[in-house]
């Protein structure tokens, strides 16, 4: 995938997660210029197999997850956190988490957690290769029947 594809798939991402995303000037390209804490700016990670709202009767669940840590480690973004089900049945969920700069996603990387029975909890984790030591992670939270 392009970089200027990868680029717009995060955009549309996040504008999905309601997440403000600042818009680059012409010639603003990912390894280029400084990330606010003064790094070099990391190629933005885009690893997203399914498109946000892509499963048919999904619920938009954020009030379910929590993140535990979002820190960066030897040039790696590392972020876990646990996710709750709430519902009585069996429960599936899609965690897209957004690394932001700012106002600036870095990067988005789906996480699939399945099989969270009724009231208990499951962990999750990922890491991004990026190494802005000021990043947030920011969720969007899909929950769905499990098949």
């Amino acid at each position: 995938m392009s970089t200027s594809r990868r680029v717009a798939v995060a955009a549309a991402a996040v504008v999905v997660a309601a997440t403000a995303v600042a818009c680059s000037g012409p010639g603003d390209e990912p390894g280029e210029g400084t990330a606010g804490s003064g790094a070099a700016i990391d190629e933005k990670v885009i690893n997203m197999p399914d498109q946000p709202g892509s499963v048919e009767d999904y619920e938009g669940a954020r009030d379910d997850a929590e993140v535990g840590a979002c820190e960066s480690h030897d040039g790696v973004l590392q972020v876990e956190g646990t996710v709750t089900n709430p519902e009585s049945d069996d429960q599936d969920y899609r965690v897209y988490v957004s690394a932001m700069d700012g106002n600036e996603t870095m990067g988005i990387i789906q996480v699939d957690i399945t099989g969270v029975a009724g009231g208990d909890a499951a962990e999750w984790r990922t890491e991004f290769p990026l190494s802005g030591v000021d990043l947030d992670c920011v969720l969007r939270v899909e929950r769905f029947a499990s098949q």
